[in-house]
């Protein structure tokens, strides 16, 4: 099935993000230098293990919020095509050069139930969502600074389809556009610290927006309308990520997002409600066991 996405202009939108990429880099240049990206003799693979809490709304704009604790497995793999983890989600790397990178991405999301929450009860559960797709990654910066510190400044193109799953099947949700502008930077006050802050508005098709808003006939009641949902704008992240390494085997690690939803496709729908939403989290990474074969490769790559 096709990409389709219908980029709205009725809305009223003012995206940051021109003014963001006006701004940055200028900022950067004027205390930094251009540089290569330090390469490190690393594990082809590490394996242990992390937990974590996250405290999130059950579905984007939701007034309705949860805490989810979480354990599972840490995997790293630095491949030539196939990489997970170090500090981004898997992806298969088609082509890459110093300025370009050429991948596929993957991204998931937790599930809510209905029946916990008000407005969406008597209604299906939302399952589990995860996503797939091409992703064009431009490098547009790399910056060593003075003090031994060292930056990237990325913006990666990315367009995937979604599917829920219950675990006893899959179904397809439709597509996304995220582009997602990203600055990382390693040894800010601290060597031990890594930081990064990005920003992505974020385009879905009707069908990926139904999933969330759509109310069909058999669902309504005084309070909830039928409501058809419409393709566009869903909404821009702002994202704050912060992880210290206290040797080269643990790690704590923190963030927080902001959802802004102000301008979004539908926000008549009866399941919308918050203009803004928060979420946030943290937890550690044990890496337990590693390969004794390394790679030349550069954190984060």
């Amino acid at each position: 099935m096709p990409i389709s996405l219908a980029f709205r202009t009725d809305t009223g939108n003012h995206m940051p993000l021109p003014l963001l990429l006006r701004l940055l880099p200028g900022i950067l240049l004027a205390t930094s230098v251009r540089a290569e990206p330090p390469l490190e003799e690393l594990p082809l693979w590490e394996l242990g293990f992390g937990a974590g809490a996250l405290h999130t709304p059950d579905y984007p704009s939701s007034s309705e919020r949860r805490t989810r604790a979480i354990a599972l497995p840490y995997v790293v793999y630095r491949g030539d095509v196939f990489r997970v983890g170090d500090g981004q989600t898997a992806r298969a790397v088609a082509a890459e050069s110093s300025r370009f990178e050429l991948s596929m991405s993957f991204d998931a999301a937790f599930d809510a139930r209905s029946d916990r929450n008000e407005r969406r009860e008597g209604m299906p559960d939302l399952d589990f969502l995860f996503e797939l797709g091409p992703q064009l990654r431009l490098k547009l910066g790399r910056y060593e600074f003075t003090d031994n510190g060292y930056g990237e400044l990325d913006l990666a193109l990315q367009a995937r389809a979604a599917f829920s799953t219950d675990f006893k099947g899959v179904d397809h949700q439709g597509y996304v556009a995220e582009p997602v502008l990203r600055y990382r930077h390693w040894g800010l006050l601290w060597p031990q610290l890594e930081t990064s802050v990005s920003l992505l508005p974020i385009w879905a098709d009707r069908q990926l927006h139904d999933f969330f808003y759509g109310v069909a006939p058999e669902f309504v009641t005084a309070e909830r309308p039928q409501y058809r949902a419409e393709e566009g704008y869903f909404g821009t992240q702002l994202s704050l990520f912060a992880r210290w390494n206290f040797t080269d085997r643990f790690q704590v690690f923190g963030g927080t997002q902001i959802i802004s939803h102000q301008g979004a496709a539908n926000r008549d729908s009866p399941l919308f409600e918050r203009d803004y939403t928060v979420n946030f989290g943290g937890g550690f990474i044990w890496s337990v066991f590693d390969s004794k074969r390394t790679v030349l490769r550069s954190r984060g790559h």
